[in-house]
């Protein structure tokens, strides 16, 4: 039985390749053959406010530990230049990501914060622009 080869897609416009099957809330993945692939990021209020419940949720207990480690504060100023961000994640990605991961590594040796400082790392992940 001979195996029939399929004929390449020939791109018929802009964003050929992309199916957008819903509601997008996050990056495109545009497939190999894909030409002038453009995108739109749109955020929803809703992520955000994860997002920002996510941090007060991990400042609260952050600042229950306060005096007991002598990380807390440091991570509670990374939160103070975080959150300001959340309004405009697309202005400088790479910085943001940089001190989420700093966070997360900061609140690694704190009890039981680790997790919450994760949630925050996805939260706020989610409404950066892919990389």
């Amino acid at each position: 039985m001979a195996i029939r080869r399929q004929p390449d897609p020939v791109p018929n416009g802009p964003n050929f390749g992309v199916i957008n099957t819903g509601n997008m809330t996050g990056p495109v993945q545009a497939a190999a053959f894909s030409q002038n692939v453009s995108q739109a990021n749109n955020i929803t209020n809703e992520a955000v406010d994860k997002a920002r419940d996510s941090i007060d949720d991990l400042r609260r207990r952050l600042e229950e530990l306060r005096g007991q480690y002598p990380e807390v504060d440091a991570a509670l100023r990374d939160l103070a230049v975080i959150t300001p961000r959340l309004d405009e994640p697309d202005r400088d990605p790479g910085t943001l990501r940089y001190m989420l991961q700093n966070l997360v590594e900061r609140c690694g040796g704190f009890p039981n914060l680790l997790a919450a400082a994760q949630l925050v790392q996805s939260t706020v992940m989610a409404l950066l622009p892919g990389s």
